[in-house]
């Protein structure tokens, strides 16, 4: 069903980040996307990813980690949460 891939890993939505998908009108191929072309604000845990990307006047931010899915029966990426916010101008 899901074939969308990042550094060769399956990505799957967890199911609070399929709520926030839908509630920002998101894709997982824009998490892919927002993956590929963002920024890494701060370092995260091992096997952990979290990447920004600026469009507009809003933050995109996506976080995943690297786990195992036996239904595929193999390592995938784990969308644990996907974000919007407006940045703070100083």
């Amino acid at each position: 069903m899901f074939d969308v891939r990042y550094k060769g890993l399956r990505l799957i939505p967890s199911k609070s980040a399929g709520i926030e998908l839908i509630k920002y009108g998101l894709m997982i191929e824009d998490c892919k996307d927002i993956l590929e072309r963002g920024y890494e604000p701060r370092k995260r845990g091992k096997d952990t990813i979290e990447k920004w990307f600026d469009r507009g006047n809003k933050t995109y931010n996506v976080v995943v980690v690297k786990s195992c899915n036996y239904l595929y029966n193999e390592e995938v990426y784990l969308i644990k949460h996907v974000g919007k916010f407006t940045k703070k101008k100083i």
